[in-house]
């Protein structure tokens, strides 16, 4: 009898142990996602009607979960860990995301199609004299 009970403890504990696991990982019985292009991140795509961070990019999937990374070859798993995502999803914006990493975090967007920031544009338009005759000329 004491055999039978340790067992059964040993397999309640293995159960809530894959449990707490697999709450890390986006859930395989869950919703269907449905896949929208990310403007300006070419070839990524995410699901807005999931409650994770996935994205599609090159049939691979990537999820970000507590500021790692994971790479999978269907949207729900299995997950490997991964150091950092494709380059492409380093354009993906803020508002694409469920709790955006921190490069996303604050990220201006556009310059009015400039390819650098107006006051640096500024500073390169101008001709190069000593700074007196730059007032002079009203620059």
């Amino acid at each position: 009898m004491p055999k039978k009970i340790f067992l059964g403890i040993a397999l309640l504990l293995t159960c809530l142990a894959a449990g707490a696991a697999a709450q890390m990982y986006p859930p395989s019985g869950g919703p269907v996602p449905r896949w929208t292009g990310v403007p300006g991140a070419r070839g990524v795509e995410y699901a807005p009607n999931l409650g994770q961070d996935i994205f599609r990019l090159a049939e691979k999937y990537y999820y970000l979960n507590q500021g790692k990374w994971y790479q999978g070859s269907r949207y729900f798993g299995p997950w490997q860990p991964i150091p950092q995502p494709p380059a492409a999803l380093y354009r993906v914006e803020a508002p694409y995301f469920k709790t955006p990493p921190g490069w996303a975090k604050g990220k201006k967007t556009g310059w009015g199609g400039a390819p650098m920031p107006p006051g640096q544009m500024k500073k390169l338009q101008q001709p190069q004299m000593p700074p007196g005759q730059m007032k002079k000329y009203g620059y």
